[in-house]
């Protein structure tokens, strides 16, 4: 199945989203398992329900977010962020305040706190998760995930976590230093005066002509001395044009 440029001006109206920025191949891979997993038999079929049917397109919707995910992912980069990048940032700014930006469900956000928490147990830091998925939203708020998701937490973070009737739970010294809300990067206004912006693997699945935008608008979520930190997979060419130095691989130092 191929998706055609009218049939994405067409998607992208009744979800409200701009298609146009997916790559083609992975918006055309994402409609299509949709389909296949809702019995449907071609696009203009799924368009036309999706008219009718407003629990439909938040389905739709929510299908399209990229819930790939873990907790500290990419262990060495959070190696980094914990024993260089937040101290440093702990060091000039009495309190922080970050943005995970794509959180999906919860982990990532989870994980920062339970950094933060470890560094500065008397600290009042706040994070602030945003996502488009609204499904992905409500897990992250749940906060339990699969017990043997425990092994993708570092030994050293572990006793934070806590195994109750089967499952693993953030308890709520870290549960309240998360605040989740639904967010599109290409749509709506970002939050302002953040310390750290977490955005790891998100920016890899959109065309690179609506990538500037989004980068112009994280340095400006940023304070000066902020940090950007990305995903393992991603490279910020030309750092400075958005106002940003390198400091190590996968980290940005907003000038």
């Amino acid at each position: 199945m191929s998706v055609n440029a009218f049939q994405v001006q067409q998607l992208s109206q009744l979800l409200k989203l701009d298609l146009s920025a997916y790559h083609s191949q992975q918006l055309q891979r994402l409609v299509t398992a949709f389909m296949q997993r809702n019995g449907f038999g071609n696009l203009d079929e799924l368009i036309l329900a999706l008219r009718q049917k407003a629990e439909l397109r938040q389905r739709l919707l929510d299908s399209l977010g990229i819930n790939v995910t873990q907790f500290f992912r990419d262990p060495k980069m959070w190696e980094i962020l914990a024993k260089e990048i937040l101290p440093n940032l702990l060091r000039h700014f009495k309190s922080l305040r970050v943005w995970s930006a794509g959180c999906s469900i919860g982990k990532e956000p989870y994980s920062i706190a339970a950094v933060l928490h470890e560094l500065d147990p008397d600290g009042k830091h706040s994070i602030i998760a945003t996502d488009i998925d609204e499904t992905a939203l409500q897990h992250a708020q749940r906060a339990e995930y699969w017990a043997n998701d425990l092994n993708e937490i570092p030994s050293d973070y572990r006793p934070l976590f806590k195994i109750q009737n089967g499952s693993l739970v953030v308890p709520s010294s870290l549960k309240g230093m998360v605040r989740f809300q639904k967010l599109n990067l290409l749509s709506d206004p970002y939050p302002q005066d953040i310390h750290l912006l977490v955005c790891r693997n998100l920016l890899i699945y959109f065309r690179p002509e609506v990538k500037p935008p989004i980068f112009h608008g994280f340095a400006q979520s940023l304070v000066e001395g902020g940090v950007l930190f990305l995903g393992a997979s991603e490279v910020l060419l030309n750092p400075w044009s958005y106002g940003f130095k390198p400091l190590q691989f996968g980290f940005y130092l907003k000038t």
